[in-house]
C-alpha cells in the first residue's frame, strides 16, 4: 500500500528533472522497481536533497505535490506502482 504520494511522483524521474530543472540531483533518490515499497521515511528526506539547489528550491508537499502530480505520467506510475494501478483499474471499472 502506498504510504505517501510522494511515491508516486518517484516513479516519473523524467517529470521530476523537467519539473526541477538544473541541479536537480536524481542520484540522491532511491531507487525501486516498486516505488510503493521505498519506505515513507526515505521519500521526503530524498526529495528535499535531490531538489535543494534547484531552480525552485527543495521539494515542499504543499507548493509542489499537487503540480507535480498533474505532470508525471500516469502509465509511468501505474507500471511501477501496483496499488496505484489496481486503484485505476477499479475506478475505470467503476466508470465502465
Amino acid at each position: 500500500m502506498v504510504q505517501t504520494v510522494e511515491a508516486w511522483l518517484m516513479a516519473d524521474l523524467v517529470t521530476l528533472q523537467q519539473y526541477y530543472g538544473r541541479n536537480f540531483a536524481v542520484g540522491r533518490l532511491p531507487r525501486a522497481t516498486d516505488v510503493e515499497a521505498i519506505p515513507k521515511t526515505a521519500l521526503g528526506p530524498a526529495l528535499v536533497s535531490a531538489t535543494k539547489t534547484t531552480q525552485k528550491g527543495e521539494y515542499h508537499k504543499i507548493h509542489h505535490c499537487s503540480d507535480l502530480l498533474g505532470k508525471v505520467d500516469p502509465a509511468l506510475v501505474r507500471a511501477r506502482a501496483p496499488h496505484c494501478e489496481r486503484l485505476f483499474t477499479v475506478l475505470e471499472g467503476l466508470l465502465a
